[in-house]
């Protein structure tokens, strides 16, 4: 036990009032003989179990924090006499089981977090007895199922996180009793299917938050409307399927994120329910740019809300890569009298796999599950366009190519006119500089030739007559004689 100083306040924790922070000194064992105090942290420590008897005469505590220690073990009654508790955070240890009966003392308690430990399994009753629990904090877990009906007694809670477990699946009753959750969590489990009608009279959920699943379709096999539902974040998972009235249930929903999926076409019932919408995110799917997303085209033309821009064709080859609304526009997808050719697929999944088989059928799939112990029969239909585009493609790219040469050539005419409309000056000034050039280049080349022409002939005609000291230089102009002397030069 870490000794007392003055009575009151253990040694080497920090008090302040009667709040006690005994936080990072390495304690195994739970100070005693703190009867006053209403707050106790016990956070970074080294507890490693919580049993009988470790919180005598700590009965007036509104908190207690004991995160961010070793504890793998709770006994079932270690939390006895602890009524008036709020708040109690057992985050960030190795904690794998709970029983039945570890939180029934703790009838005042609003916030419980287990996030970060290693539970594998809930116990059906955990949670029996919590009406006044708004939080609960179960992420980072190793959870691989909901227990049926778990959460009855949280009648006061508002946020739930399940997020980052390994749930497989989920029983139609689950949440049964969470009339006032406004905030769920399921994100990074390993779910294979959407179905809302796990969510039965969530009549005040606003957000809800399933990307990083493994979810291939999106059904509703319950007839109810979420009325403040205003959030649904369904990104990268496997989706590939939606059914048409699934969004008819949410008049209200605001913000709705399906990029990151496999889906090639949005039904144009679903596009006649998003009304309200005013984000979509729909970038990173396998869009097939056929008559199939003419729908889609013409809503995001007239959507006046955010989006994402990136909304890129994955089929056929000669638009892959291709902007959806560009597409559309060059290859005239929607303007031809193209008729789409239906066929009705089978859809089978191994809901534990989720494995996907399809064939050609005259008769919807009737999907069947059971959920929660109940068969849920649903029916859906698959349309699928098989238009081959590729000839028509050719077409339009070699008369795009031919305007755009006609188009360069009409602009490079208009300029020149233009020029001369508009600077009639600047025209004349360059007419008369090329033709003083070309005067000039004539004016160089003909005195040229006339200095060819003209350059005398010099030559010199050298007659001696044997008369010592005369020389006689004879040219065209005349003679000269000099008179040779043996010490004088000649002067011309």
């Amino acid at each position: 036990m870490v000794p007392l100083v003055g009575g009151s306040c253990p040694r080497l924790c920090r008090c302040d009032s009667k709040l006690l922070y005994c936080e990072g000194l390495n304690l195994t064992d739970i100070p005693h003989n703190l009867s006053s105090a209403t707050g106790l942290s016990l956070r970074e420590n080294n507890i490693s179990e919580l049993r009988e008897g470790h919180f005598v005469g700590l009965s007036q505590l509104t908190w207690l924090y004991l995160d961010h220690n070793n504890i793998e073990y709770v006994e079932e009654s270690a939390f006895e006499r602890l009524r008036r508790i709020k708040e109690l955070d057992l985050s960030t240890n190795r904690i794998e089981n709970l029983s039945n009966g570890t939180f029934r003392p703790l009838p005042n308690l609003r916030i419980l977090d287990l996030s970060y430990n290693r539970l594998q399994s809930l116990e059906p009753d955990l949670f029996h007895g919590l009406r006044k629990l708004t939080n609960l904090h179960l992420r980072y877990n190793a959870l691989k199922f909901v227990p049926v009906r778990i959460f009855q007694d949280c009648r006061s809670m508002q946020f739930l996180d399940l997020g980052y477990n390994q749930l497989q699946s989920l029983a139609r009753n689950s949440f049964a009793g969470l009339f006032k959750l406004t905030e769920l969590h399921l994100e990074h489990n390993e779910l294979v299917k959407i179905n809302l009608a796990h969510f039965p009279r969530l009549i005040s959920l606003r957000t809800l938050y399933m990307r990083n699943n493994k979810a291939t379709i999106v059904v509703s096999t319950l007839d109810w409307t979420w009325h403040f539902l205003e959030k649904i974040d369904f990104s990268n998972n496997e989706i590939e399927y939606i059914e048409p009235h699934v969004f008819e249930s949410m008049p209200n929903l605001k913000e709705l994120m399906l990029n990151s999926n496999k889906l090639t076409y949005v039904d144009q019932r679903i596009l006649g329910s998003w009304t309200s919408l005013g984000s979509i995110t729909l970038s990173g799917n396998a869009w097939e740019c056929g008559r199939n997303v003419c729908a889609l085209a013409a809503w995001l033309s007239s959507f006046q809300g955010q989006r994402d821009s990136a909304l890129q064709c994955a089929s056929p080859d000669m638009a892959q890569g291709e902007d959806i609304l560009d597409a559309v526009y060059a290859f005239q997808l929607c303007e031809d009298g193209i008729e789409a050719t239906t066929q009705t697929f089978t859809v089978t999944r191994d809901l534990a796999r989720g494995s996907i088989f399809k064939g050609a059928t005259r008769t919807p799939y009737d999907l069947q599950d059971m959920e929660g112990g109940e068969v849920v029969t649903n029916s859906f239909t698959v349309t699928a366009a098989t238009d081959d585009l590729e000839s028509t493609m050719q077409i339009h790219k070699v008369v795009t190519g031919t305007m755009a040469l006609i188009f360069s050539f009409l602009i490079i005419v208009l300029m020149l006119y233009v020029s001369w409309k508009c600077f009639p000056a600047g025209v004349r000034q360059m007419r008369q500089c090329f033709s003083n050039q070309r005067r000039k280049q004539k004016q160089k080349q003909t005195m040229q030739q006339m200095a060819t022409m003209s350059t005398p002939e010099y030559y010199v005609d050298y007659k001696p007559n044997h008369i010592e000291g005369a020389l006689v230089i004879i040219n065209e102009y005349g003679s000269c004689t000099c008179q040779q002397q043996a010490s004088r030069e000649c002067e011309v």
